[in-house]
């Protein structure tokens, strides 16, 4: 039997932001280990600066299950632009897995986008991770579009094309503090904007993302590189992938 209400995590001194930061990074597939946010050395700084403002004025909402001061699952949602609420993260206690935890914070998440004036639910979902894919469409998330991480080589930077830094003291700023930072470079293509995490670099799709690697790494250490591409982009075949995502989506007030 499930007992308990879903509440929030409303405050930077919550004790158990600690165990929903542990639990979060979890969450992330172990082919994808240093590549999420949650893996940031300081990202339960950023959580807690998150949840600084008040509610009505956060992006960042948790919510989460507790028996008595543990934490026994969590869901952290993401306000976007447009009125879409995204799950960016799910995580139940392996202990506590099976008993409808899951299925529970979805359902609130949905009661929360209605509060927040959001229409929609987003979410991804592994394609090594089946039995949430069908949790999803039991709860009546419906496929949109599958996405790729691939690995990106850091080559040389020889006969790369000048960029431009625009954004360099806010990214060393958030880097330092909270373990990560998203840098805006200008290119002779157009901006493009990529995310260190710890010293593991994301880059956009396409030719233009895999020269910057690079580039980056002649600004800040950088030990590896990935890209993240529609199924059957540009580099579908030409090694090894380390993940799959499905991205899923549902209107609020459906299932």
């Amino acid at each position: 039997m499930i007992t308990g209400e879903v509440t929030s995590l409303d405050t930077p001194a919550d004790p158990a932001l600690d165990a929903a930061v542990e639990l979060l990074a979890s969450s992330v597939p172990t082919a994808c280990a240093g590549l999420a946010a949650y893996h940031a050395p300081r990202f339960r700084s950023f959580l807690a600066a998150a949840l600084a403002p008040p509610p009505a004025a956060r992006t960042v909402l948790l919510r989460c299950l507790r028996s008595g001061d543990r934490l026994d699952a969590v869901a952290d949602w993401r306000r976007l632009p447009g009125g879409e609420l995204l799950l960016n993260g799910i995580a139940v206690r392996p202990d506590e897995r099976g008993r409808g935890h899951g299925g529970r914070l979805l359902r609130d998440g949905a009661g929360l986008a209605g509060q927040v004036g959001c229409d929609r639910l987003l979410l991804d979902v592994s394609l090594d991770n089946p039995g949430a894919r069908r949790l999803y469409d039991r709860l009546g998330f419906v496929a949109r579009q599958d996405s790729v991480w691939w690995p990106v080589p850091i080559r040389s930077a020889t006969g790369a094309a000048p960029v431009r830094v625009t954004d360099w003291p806010a990214f060393v700023a958030h880097r330092d503090a909270y373990g990560f930072g998203d840098l805006t470079l200008h290119t002779p293509t157009g901006p493009a904007v990529v995310r260190l995490v710890g010293d593991v670099l994301r880059v956009p799709p396409g030719p233009v993302g895999r020269d910057l690697p690079a580039v980056v790494a002649a600004l800040v250490p950088v030990s590896r590189a990935y890209t993240i591409e529609p199924a059957g982009g540009s580099l579908d075949g030409s090694t090894p992938a380390l993940a799959t995502f499905t991205r899923m989506h549902r209107p609020v007030g459906t299932g």
